[in-house]
């Protein structure tokens, strides 16, 4: 039985986040790139992957913006724009 993982795509340009299934065999790294059509902003870009999205997001939160690193930072960014 092939187990399934659900990470998560961030658009860069639109902060469209949405959920992907990858074999726990085939995982990537954190903020891994990804070229994709976004259905959200009609354009093909490099979505950034999040593992355990939720998880990290609270942890990026209670450290605060300004102790994380460029690629944190770049994300936390995408994801406030999308939420206002």
């Amino acid at each position: 039985m092939t187990n399934y993982i659900q990470t998560k795509l961030v658009c860069p340009e639109c902060g469209n986040v949405f959920p992907i299934m990858r074999k726990e065999s085939v995982q990537r790294r954190m903020f891994h790139r990804k070229r994709l059509y976004c259905v959200n902003c009609r354009k093909v870009t490099n979505h950034i992957e999040l593992k355990d999205f939720d998880k990290w997001l609270g942890g990026a939160r209670l450290r605060g913006e300004e102790n994380l690193n460029k690629e944190e930072k770049e994300v936390f960014q995408l994801i406030k724009k999308r939420s206002e």
